[in-house]
């Protein structure tokens, strides 16, 4: 008798399991100088893989009033305004999200609640800066992610800072100051 390999069960194309989606890269947005440093380092992970970006803007809690939403209807359309257009150039989709900041409790109750947030919508990555409001951190925010099993936490690199030109007027003119470079 002669043995005949066994050809591998053909599976119906309606029983193969669909891919899922991948998981969002949260990007947290604190309304500092740093957060075009978050962005820019949440879009080097997202990018590769076309995840989407979960923006949770954070703002502190505030007492309800019209006055105190308004402001910060404000400080919202701010902080986004100044990511959105480098996430809309990446051609990924986003999740814009505020986050109120309690006033009181633990850094590390703050930093839960941030990781809650990023647990709803299933997302594996955060990103912060190192320095930022108290308990949101990438410090204290991984010390709250490793006691809860919670996402990654990536900090974001501080953002470079460059001099402004040096003013200075060429010889012989009194009115034009030119930027630092050489003289024409």
């Amino acid at each position: 008798m002669s043995h005949q390999p066994l050809a591998p069960p053909a599976v119906p194309a309606e029983r193969v399991p669909p891919v899922s989606p991948p998981r969002p890269v949260t990007a947290l947005l604190t309304d500092s100088v740093q957060d075009i440093a978050v962005i820019d380092t949440a879009l080097r992970l997202a990018v590769p893989r076309r995840a989407p970006l979960l923006l949770v803007a954070v703002l502190p809690e505030h007492a309800r009033s019209p006055a105190v939403a308004e402001a910060d209807a404000h400080a919202v359309r701010g902080v986004m305004g100044r990511v959105l257009p480098r996430v809309r150039q990446s051609g990924l989709d986003h999740i814009p999200v505020v986050h109120r900041v309690a006033s009181r409790g633990t850094r590390l109750r703050a930093a839960g609640a941030v990781l809650d947030v990023a647990a709803r919508h299933l997302s594996s990555v955060l990103v912060a800066t190192a320095r930022g409001p108290a308990g949101l951190d990438a410090h204290v925010l991984a010390e709250a992610s490793a006691l809860r099993c919670g996402p990654f936490v990536h900090t974001a690199a501080p953002a470079a800072w460059s001099p402004p030109p040096v003013l200075r007027h060429r010889p012989g003119s009194k009115d034009r100051p030119t930027g630092s470079g050489p003289a024409s």
